[in-house]
């Protein structure tokens, strides 16, 4: 335990006090450089991209890390009760998503503090401020409660009887009807994405329901299925043929396939597609969209493909959709892409992360010629840190606390200390540098790889790297939203962004290192996220930080020191 502790305290010694100085290589620039030409080549502009949206999550269904005041006055009510003993008894376990908010604070509490929070949270002037920032889309989330009738008898659409504590009695429909009236108001399109399952798609709390080690409900039973079916009819006949605003309907949100069958979510798919064209007027044009349930691009090339029957003839209720005419571009692929959730990328430099964004967006190129394909989903993060994003309670994996606070474990050592948190005007220049890149990247990529692109999340409480309204506001979100400051007009890779990314994607040379010396004095030396500290540690208000390495000999005499160190000890 003691060599352990050693060790992990050198390690955080190094993080604190060395600073890569080493720009990028003129190879590792022109490797850069040709991925990003080749977007443009061929006329293959900016003006071809479909999709340029935006998500209004945490409204109709709520997200502790979007709004935890909203999940802060629960916690409160609930204690405010508390002088009842057997509601205590029963309810003294944390509100951590929105079924055990419900379940907590009773049908009428919850729906009072729920109705203010819909009101409130996402507004007509949010719509419009959307269309004057460029954006043509709004994805809005909704939960499966929405549909339900009557909460005393547990009663949902078509009769079905299902148990939850959820709030509904059409008022999420409410404002969801709502705010397609402001997209038509203000010129936009609308994503119907249904965010929320019976039993739960997927353990995450955005699912209403948290569920990270037991098994998923959804699909388990006939119960779940039926009502899903009913859920997905009812919704095609309100939506399917009533505005022009809305262009897509997604039929369900990142379900996971790792503990789901995927042969029982592709069944499933496919029972929305039959009752999606028993419903659909085809002069409205709105597409079928499904999430591609977490598995690899080119997954769902030949499902829903009538040129490759033999694949769909296995699942039920596909013979006689394939006596029908439909073409595989009528059916899209969410793709859902995020730099956070796993120790390798979180220890990621930032060369490594780009090239991260650049092979994902290629790889859905060649997806398109079966079907088209958006990504759904990506933000500005490239830390865990934001306060609950891995659920209430639950620490981060950059800082390490994911792990004493759930039963997963890693063999990793921590990345660094969080600091992004913490308000935008606290983060350094490099953090703040490294973040803008990464949206621009994925800005240039999915506007020429794909059929477009959907941010999450349009304004958080204090998700600062998911919060679009607050990253604009800072300047790292481009407004326009071709105003790139890294990337040229065309999207291509600007010559000066070689400065200020990490030099680890590639082995130091005699002439690579001679050529990063020698411009040495034009590079940022500031801290890297890779280096483990915290990228936002502000060691300086200048490009001249207190420590940095002089040569790579001084990094590899301090090596040795702390080997020899460690070596003493274990010795005594």
């Amino acid at each position: 335990m003691y060599i352990s502790n050693l060790v992990t305290y050198a390690y955080a010694i190094l993080s604190v006090f060395i600073t890569p100085v080493f720009a990028l290589t003129d190879i590792e620039h022109s490797v850069l450089q040709k991925r990003f030409d080749s977007y443009y080549a061929n006329n293959n502009t900016k003006d071809n991209v479909v999709v340029r949206g935006i998500t209004v999550g945490g409204w109709l269904v709520t997200e502790p890390y979007i709004t935890p005041s909203l999940y802060h006055y629960a916690t409160q009510m609930m204690s405010n009760q508390t002088h009842n003993t057997t509601l205590y008894n029963v309810f003294n376990s944390s509100i951590i998503d929105e079924y055990t908010l419900c379940k907590a604070l009773g049908y009428d509490n919850a729906k009072g503090l729920l109705e203010e929070h819909f009101q409130t949270w996402i507004t007509e002037s949010d719509f419009e401020q959307i269309a004057s920032d460029g954006f043509n889309l709004v994805r809005i989330p909704i939960g499966y409660w929405a549909w339900k009738q009557n909460h005393t008898t547990n009663e949902y659409v078509d009769g079905i009887s299902f148990e939850d504590p959820y709030v509904g009695e059409g008022l999420q429909l409410y404002y969801l009807n709502q705010a397609i009236g402001w997209a038509e108001k203000y010129g936009l399109n609308v994503w119907i994405d249904l965010h929320g399952a019976p039993g739960s798609q997927n353990g995450f709390d955005n699912s209403g329901q948290r569920n990270f080690y037991d098994d998923l409900g959804w699909l388990s039973d006939y119960s779940t299925t039926n009502l899903t079916m009913a859920v997905w009819s009812t919704m095609f006949d309100s939506f399917l043929n009533s505005s022009d605003a809305i262009v897509g309907i997604e039929v369900m949100n990142e379900p996971l396939s790792s503990k789901i069958d995927i042969k029982n979510i592709t069944q499933a798919y496919y029972n929305a597609f039959e009752l999606f064209q028993d419903k659909e007027d085809p002069e409205k044009n709105v597409t079928f969209i499904i999430h591609d349930a977490f598995e690899g691009n080119g997954y769902w090339n030949l499902e829903f493909n009538p040129r490759y029957r033999n694949v769909s003839d296995q699942y039920q209720n596909t013979q006689d959709l394939n006596k029908t005419y439909y073409d595989s571009q009528q059916i899209m692929i969410d793709h859902h892409h995020y730099e956070v959730f796993t120790d390798w990328q979180l220890a990621n430099n930032q060369f490594n992360r780009l090239m991260d964004i650049i092979n994902f967006g290629e790889s859905i190129k060649k997806e398109l010629p079966y079907h088209p394909a958006v990504v759904g989903e990506w933000s500005g993060a490239i830390t865990d840190c934001a306060t609950w994003l891995n659920g209430v309670g639950v620490g981060s994996r950059y800082d390490g606390s994911y792990y004493n606070t759930t039963r997963y474990s890693t063999d990793d050592l921590p990345v660094g200390k969080c600091y992004s948190q913490n308000p935008i005007g606290q983060w350094n220049e490099t953090y703040k540098r490294d973040v803008r890149q990464f949206i621009e990247a994925q800005l240039a990529t999915y506007d020429a790889q794909t059929t477009g692109w959907i941010f999450w999340n349009w304004k958080t409480e204090d998700a600062y790297e998911w919060d679009y309204t607050q990253l604009k506001a800072a300047g790292l979100f481009p407004s326009p939203l071709t105003n790139f400051t890294y990337f040229g007009n065309d999207g291509k890779l600007n010559s000066d962004v070689s400065m200020s990314l990490s030099r680890e994607a590639y082995p130091v040379t005699s002439s690579s290192s001679s050529s990063s010396n020698s411009s040495l004095s034009a590079s940022s030396s500031k801290k890297s996220k890779n280096m483990g500290s915290g990228p936002l540690f502000n060691h300086s208000t200048n490009d001249k930080s207190i420590w940095s390495l002089k040569s790579t000999t001084w990094l590899s005499n301090v090596t040795v020191l702390l080997l020899s160190v460690v070596i003493a000890a274990h010795i005594l």
